[in-house]
């Protein structure tokens, strides 16, 4: 059973079949993505919704009873370095940018969108801070000063995309005193926006308090960083995020370097549809923005059918049958996410029911159909499911890591001393007087140490003796 769930692969887009089977505008755009970053189709799907989310969230609410949510869809995408992240982002960059502008240039438009473009991760950099200019009623001999505190704004400061190409270094991962508030920031932003709770103040210790009215986008790609299993469980940043993680299997890596080979000496001219796809996300967005400026509320741009949340309750069904066979260790990090994921299916599928409704017949439009949850669903499915596979590969490896630590070798050294049933078992106190002999390990480390490599042998009661046994490959 763990060894299906570690061994999950993305579906291909292109097998998907029936309801799941996404907008072809989005399948256009990941076709387009494939030929400039091979193998990172479903990365470059996150990467539309993304976008299409920033750019719709001043017109758009999706509302939950007496909550509502904004739009934005907050992608951290890991993955094995050297596999195509940063290429994608090239390209994303280069529609993202010019589809912006396009945006910004219409009349009317509530937000300017750029993208967020900084290395430096410090509170002044992201946030803001203050300097002192000329105040204009300054007047000699009069009461006001000479000069003011003015807030300069941080790089996060408005719309469009926050895009860390390389979001190992931002701080989430590893703690510095120099980035201690940044897990803070990236928790208030993606912070709904029909509230202030998003706005990031601060009080300066010399100064006063500044706000960061940061309505963006989250996209980070990085490679695992160390403890990662230790900061998704424990840092609430990324239990906000939609969490894809990938280690590229040595036969993909093998694939891709292959096709560098065979590209050197070649010149080819990269096809950049950029104009294309900006002008796509422009009409959707003019569209919707035409809805709501014509009276429809930002709550109501959209309705759901009748059977949307028969749907919804299937696939969340699908949920919980799939993390039924996950085991417990690893079952508590990915619950974290269950809500969340809940959250994001209808995100999705709002976002597949606004792409489709450019085509669709007028007494279609605006409805976010079933099967409309089915292709979210899919979307979400393969986040929660590459969580999995990467999580129990991790605590296999950080299990074994432990064992090595608490000194295995010892105890199996002991194991191999003693003596054993005709079935391979050995007396537990046995072993324990074994290795406290002949292995420098006194009782109290023997059972201090016992917990961290248990894992490692079979065990079973015998009336009250305690047998153990080393557990084959098998196991």
């Amino acid at each position: 059973m763990i060894d299906e769930l570690l061994d999950f692969e993305i579906e291909e887009l292109d097998s998907i079949q029936g309801d799941e089977r996404l907008p072809s505008l989005v399948r256009e755009w990941v076709s387009a993505f494939g030929e400039v970053s091979r193998h990172n189709e479903y990365a470059a799907t996150l990467a539309y919704f993304c976008l299409l989310g920033q750019i719709l969230k001043d017109n758009l609410r999706i509302p939950y009873g007496f909550t509502t949510e904004d739009s934005r869809i907050h992608i951290c995408w890991i993955q094995t370095a050297r596999s195509g992240k940063s290429v994608l982002n090239d390209f994303y960059t280069q529609i993202t940018d010019k589809t912006f502008n396009y945006i910004n240039a219409q009349p009317g438009v509530n937000s300017k969108f750029n993208i967020f473009d900084v290395v430096d991760y410090t509170d002044a950099a992201l946030i803001g801070t203050t300097e002192k200019v000329p105040n204009p009623d300054y007047e000699p001999g009069g009461d006001e000063p000479k000069e003011i505190e003015q807030q300069v704004f941080g790089a996060l400061e408005g719309s469009g995309l926050a895009l860390f190409d390389e979001f190992e270094s931002s701080g989430v991962f590893k703690r510095s005193t120099h980035k201690e508030n940044v897990i803070t920031y990236f928790q208030k932003l993606m912070n709904t926006l029909t509230t202030d709770g998003y706005k990031i103040k601060k009080k300066l210790a010399h100064g006063p308090t500044i706000t960061c009215d940061c309505q963006r986008s989250m996209f980070a790609t990085t490679y695992p960083p160390e403890h990662l299993t230790e900061v998704i469980a424990e840092k609430g940043v990324l239990q906000r995020m939609f969490m894809y993680i990938r280690d590229v299997p040595q036969h993909v890596l093998n694939q891709m370097r292959r096709e560098l080979i065979a590209s050197i000496g070649q010149v080819r001219e990269r096809a950049t549809p950029a104009n294309k796809f900006s002008k796509a996300f422009l009409t959707i967005h003019n569209i919707v923005k035409e809805r709501h400026d014509a009276g429809i509320s930002q709550n109501e741009i959209i309705s759901f059918s009748d059977g949307f949340h028969d749907s919804l309750n299937l696939e969340y069904d699908n949920m919980i049958a799939y993390l039924s066979k996950v085991p417990s260790e690893a079952k508590k990090i990915v619950s974290l996410f269950e809500t969340n994921s809940l959250i994001y299916i209808t995100k999705f599928a709002v976002l597949c029911a606004i792409t489709e409704s450019i085509d669709r017949l007028d007494n279609e439009k605006w409805i976010v159909f079933p099967r409309n949850v089915r292709q979210a669903a899919w979307i979400v499915r393969q986040g929660y499911m590459s969580q999995v596979a990467w999580l129990l590969a991790a605590l296999r490896l950080s299990r074994v890591e432990v064992a090595e630590k608490a000194g295995f070798e010892d105890y199996v050294a002991g194991f191999n001393a003693c003596d054993k049933t005709d079935d391979g078992w050995v007396n537990k106190a046995q072993l324990r007087i074994e290795c406290e002999q002949n292995h420098n390990i006194p009782q109290a480390k023997f059972y201090r140490a016992w917990p961290k490599i248990a894992h490692k042998f079979n065990e079973k009661k015998e009336g009250r003796t305690s047998l153990v046994k080393i557990k084959g490959d098998e196991d």
